[in-house]
């Protein structure tokens, strides 16, 4: 079964943390390696052309 922990009671027996100085300010960094697209059917089709045209140009390659 799980353990009920009432977080008042919890944080008047924990004893406070001193506080952490900071070197440096704090940076937000973001990661935008990744794109999201939303193909239309057009899109679609043309990528599959694409795909039957190198599919043909490599099997035709000694």
């Amino acid at each position: 079964m799980a353990d009920v922990v009432r977080l008042k009671e919890w944080l008047a027996r924990t004893p406070r943390r001193a506080p952490v100085p900071h070197a440096a300010p704090a940076q937000v960094l973001l990661f935008t390696g990744v794109r999201y697209e939303r193909l239309t059917p057009a899109m679609l089709a043309a990528r599959g052309k694409a795909a039957k045209t190198s599919a043909q140009d490599t099997a035709r390659r000694p």
